[in-house]
């Protein structure tokens, strides 16, 4: 397999995952600061000891999502690949989740929670209201990245992903090679 870093802000947090010396997923909640990417991406490599010279191919989560904290970290992730000769590429969210999806074999709703605001991905990212989101949860299994902390609270799968469903998207080839631009709300 292709030796990765995987960078990932649209959801609230920062996720970086690799495939180098060790399999791992790093997650950084909470994850507002991008204008300070590249020194905390130098930072969380070198304490999960992850050597970017072994790398041969940077992703990054397209979105949807923040436009400005994509764009800061996919300009930051194509300094370096120009800097240290790796490929770069990006990939979306709807590839992404279809994924986790499958590999849960879970047959939910899929709903994206990012910039205060629901998107369903059954609907090509329709944005819900808060009340419908409560209504489909309270007679549906949900898969989110929303903390919900209701009655219906057993009702959410939480949406994570690590290394192994990064590699699915690199042999499925579902990344983007061309024209690497930050996907939000605008554009859907």
């Amino acid at each position: 397999m292709l030796k990765f870093i995987s960078v990932d802000s649209t959801l609230n947090s920062l996720i970086i995952t690799s495939n180098i010396n060790k399999k791992k997923t790093i997650k950084v909640k909470d994850y507002l600061k991008s204008d300070n990417f590249s020194k905390d991406f130098s930072k969380i490599l070198k304490k999960n000891d992850i050597n970017v010279d072994e790398a041969r191919l940077l992703l990054v989560n397209l979105g949807p999502g923040s436009f400005v904290g994509i764009r800061n970290i996919l300009s930051c992730l194509k300094v370096l690949s120009l800097i240290k000769s790796i490929k770069i590429a990006g990939f979306c969210n709807d590839d992404l989740w279809s994924i986790v999806k499958t590999n849960k074999k879970i047959a939910a709703y899929m709903i994206m929670y990012f910039n205060k605001k629901f998107l369903s991905l059954q609907s090509k990212f329709k944005e819900i209201k808060m009340d419908e989101f409560d209504r489909i949860i309270s007679n549906n299994k949900v898969v989110s990245n929303y903390e919900y902390n209701g009655i219906f609270k057993k009702n959410i799968v939480p949406f994570v992903y690590g290394f192994k469903e990064v590699e699915t998207l690199i042999q499925k080839k579902l990344f983007y090679k061309k024209d690497l631009n930050p996907m939000y709300e605008m554009n859907l």
